[in-house]
Formats: C-alpha cells, sequence, structure tokens
C-alpha cells in the first residue's frame, strides 16, 4: 500500500539576489513499511526533501500526500544527527517529552512507551540521565522518543553521522531491528553509500542541483540478513558500484 506520494515536486529559494533552483520534478513514492534510502552530492537538496516532507517547507510546485491527505505532516516523526535528548530529564522523561507536548499522555500511550522500553532493553536505565548512556543507547532512546507518537513515517537526517565507525555499524543494526518489528515507514538521507545498502528496499539516487532523480534502485536482500551482514554481500557490491557510477 502507498503511504507517501511526492509528484512532480520543485522547490525555489527567492532572495533578494535572485532565485535558486533547488529540486526540480521529484516523484517518487514509498510502500507502507518500507526503508528508503536517498543519496546524493553534497548540497543537492536531500534534506530538504525530508522537510517537505515533514511539512517544515512548502513546495513551489507539486504535491505531496501521506495517507492519501495532501500535505498533511500530522503523521511524520523526525530523527536528526544528533539526539538531542534533554540532559537535565530522565530517560523516561525524554521518552514522554512528546506525549506532553501534546498532550497525549495517557495511559494507554504511557504503557505502549514503557512496553517499547523493556522490549529494546532500556527500562533498566529509565531512571539514569542521557550522560550516563553510551551513544548507541542514546540513540536508541530517541528513536522510542519518536516511536511513542506512533508515526506513519519515521524521517531519518544522517541519524548515525554522530556515532563512531564501530556504534553505528551496530546501532544501524539495532535502529532497523525496531523499525522493521514495529513496522515503521522509513526514509533516511545518507552520505553513506554502504549504510544506505544494509538498511534499504529501494534508494533513491538525486543529481547534482536542481537536483532530479537520476535513478531508483530497488533491493532485494533477504528479509532475515541484518544490515551488518548484507554490507558484505555479491549484490551489496554490485549495488555500491552502480551508486558509485551514477554518483560520478
Amino acid at each position: 500500500m502507498k503511504i507517501l506520494k511526492l509528484d512532480n515536486v520543485d522547490l525555489t529559494y527567492f532572495s533578494t539576489n535572485g532565485e535558486t533552483e533547488a529540486l526540480k520534478n521529484i516523484t517518487f513514492t514509498v510502500d507502507s513499511g518500507d526503508f528508503v534510502s536517498i543519496v546524493g552530492p553534497s548540497g543537492c537538496g536531500k534534506t530538504t526533501i525530508l522537510s517537505l516532507i515533514s511539512g517544515l517547507m512548502k513546495p513551489t510546485k507539486g504535491k505531496i500526500s501521506i495517507n492519501n491527505l495532501k500535505n498533511d505532516s500530522s503523521f511524520v516523526g523526525y530523527m536528526f544527527q544528533k539526539d538531542n535528548l534533554f540532559e537535565w530529564r530522565t530517560i523516561l522523561g525524554n521518552v514522554y517529552l512528546g506525549l506532553e507536548l501534546q498532550k497525549r499522555k495517557t495511559k494507554e500511550n504511557i504503557e505502549y512507551v514503557n512496553n517499547l522500553l523493556k522490549k529494546y532493553n532500556l527500562w533498566e536505565f529509565r531512571n539514569k540521565y542521557p550522560k550516563q548512556l553510551s551513544g548507541g543507547m542514546r540513540q536508541r532512546v530517541a528513536l522510542i522518543r519518536t516511536l511513542a507518537l506512533k508515526p506513519s513515517i519515521l524521517l531519518l537526517d544522517e541519524a548515525f553521522s554522530a556515532l563512531d565507525y564501530q556504534t553505528r555499524l551496530n546501532v544501524c543494526d539495532d535502529v532497523y531491528k525496531i523499525i522493521k518489528q514495529e513496522k515503521v515507514t522509513a526514509i533516511l538521507v545518507t552520505h553513506d553509500i554502504s549504510e544506505a545498502i544494509s538498511l534499504s528496499d529501494k534508494i533513491i539516487i538525486l543529481s547534482k542541483r536542481p537536483a532530479t532523480i537520476k535513478k531508483e534502485i530497488n533491493l532485494t536482500f533477504d528479509k532475515s540478513q541484518s544490515p551488518l551482514n548484507r554490507r558484505g554481500s555479491n549484490e551489496a557490491k554490485k549495488v555500491f558500484d552502480e551508486i558509485w557510477r551514477e554518483l560520478q
């Protein structure tokens, strides 16, 4: 089932110095439960696409539909490069934050969040503070804080780039497992081609600015494989070479 559709989306920045065309004729769909990655040259507009999907920006032209609701961003969760946890709040306080801000801290939602913490081995740390957790654990807390609001689509903007390489590999496995088990649709922006390949069901390759879609690649990995195991496969090597050629 299609959960997201971008239809001939353009974005142009206007200033006193003139116009800058950022995106041109961006058209793609995302199926429910899929993990999609967007790759492309630096500055081509990858994060801009996430901003449009989230409703933080409006397209100059074209339509964005989520769950068949035109330009509706109420079902979207957003994870940034840093975990942005509040150091003065406990882990429990951090994961409840979105529910508090949206006045949705009901018994049902509290139980849902608590179960997520238990399910993904964070419950025993609920009364700790972020500085007492490793970088990988902090990122899992940030993910659960976002999932607490039960988004239909999860946007990840270079969500693992602040971590060291070894931690990054482990966190990718953890986050992928959580996203798939909770049946969340995810869209990742990344500069790391191997990361995109290891996590994705589909990869969208953008051109330089003004960004157009150069190619979409559907991946056929065994769904039971972890991202770490995918990285060393022959298919991953072939897809890496294909994406690298497109980016050049």
